[in-house]
């Protein structure tokens, strides 16, 4: 009853359908909430006590979806920055909060299956960006990920991470152990910054296994970017041996949900084929990096974005959104 009482409330906000789709909130993206504050639980299984000592690495897999359209959101928690402990038939509590709100809203408990798993069902929501906390009322840890519910015709552009925004691939290590901040390749927050002025909605598309999202969306903030859909792969093999193929697969989903993606950047051979593979264009496809121009993606020739940004970015037109 909670759940269709909040979804009764956010759709009290729809007005009359928009000539263009919903323009992404910049603000609200970057805005940084609390974590809700959630009744303490006994563990199910008292042994899990032992795992939770350890620093957690729980995720939220974000979802795009098209408006009017269902969606299952899953989290999944687990422990240890080395063994990785998933948390098994535990109780772990769902939130949602949209742009409209002022605090979060109860969604529903679910358990963690024998992966460390948990998912909420959610009915259609009107256009916009939503977040999903999901928590461990045991320990009280918990992450927060994002739904975002588009229009047809949305207009994003597609980033990916590692050696397109960062330097390079191997610096994620330092990242994700906390000895390092992986530096910025130069000019990538202005290139990520001015597409997100220009109004498209960004889309982070790694092949970073799940337990780096942690430390991904805290990169993204510490370089000032926002959030708003953050994909990462779900299993060590497809990240090192199927890495095209779960690109393009991603690629064509966000595309099934009425996403259209102008343009993408990325450094790998598996960015430049995923990428001409799923149909976005040589001309919209964009590499850097030694393999830059592979399997006829367009070339960023130097090692940095401020001359692509000069030729290929300031007279791009804005997206067609209000």
């Amino acid at each position: 009853m909670r759940l269709l009482g909040y979804i009764a409330l956010i759709a009290s906000f729809s007005g009359a359908a928009n000539a263009q789709p919903t323009c992404p909130n910049l603000a609200w993206l970057e805005a940084e909430f609390d974590a809700p504050t959630m009744p303490r639980m006994n563990y199910n299984n008292r042994l899990n006590k032992l795992i939770t000592w350890l620093p957690e690495f729980h995720m939220v897999h974000d979802q795009v979806v098209a408006e009017g359209n269902s969606v299952e959101v899953t989290a999944k928690f687990d422990y240890g920055a080395i063994a990785h402990k998933d948390l098994e038939y535990e109780t772990v509590k769902f939130y949602i909060r949209s742009e409209q709100d002022t605090q979060w809203h109860f969604l529903a408990n679910a358990q963690t299956n024998s992966d460390g798993k948990a998912s909420v069902a959610l009915p259609a929501l009107q256009a916009g960006q939503y977040r999903i906390f999901a928590g461990v009322p045991a320990d009280g840890s918990g992450t927060q990920g994002y739904v975002t519910v588009v229009q047809p015709g949305t207009q994003a552009v597609l980033f990916d991470i590692d050696g397109t925004l960062t330097e390079s691939d191997a610096e994620q290590i330092g990242d994700y152990t906390g000895i390092d901040r992986a530096d910025q390749k130069e000019g990538a927050y202005s290139l990520v910054r001015r597409y997100l002025d220009l109004g498209y909605q960004p889309i982070y598309l790694t092949a970073r296994v799940y337990w780096y999202a942690k430390g991904t969306r805290s990169w993204l903030r510490w370089t000032g970017l926002p959030q708003g859909f953050l994909r990462a792969s779900s299993s060590n093999e497809t990240s090192l041996f199927r890495t095209a193929e779960y690109k393009i697969n991603e690629i064509n989903q966000l595309q099934g949900q009425g996403l259209d993606i102008v343009r993408a950047y990325g450094n790998a051979k598996t960015d430049a084929e995923a990428f001409i593979r799923a149909g976005l264009g040589s001309d919209n496809s964009f590499t850097i990096g030694a393999d830059a121009g592979h399997y006829g993606t367009t070339a960023i020739e130097s090692n940095h974005y401020y001359h692509h940004i000069e030729t290929h970015v300031n007279d791009f037109p804005a997206a067609k959104c209000e």
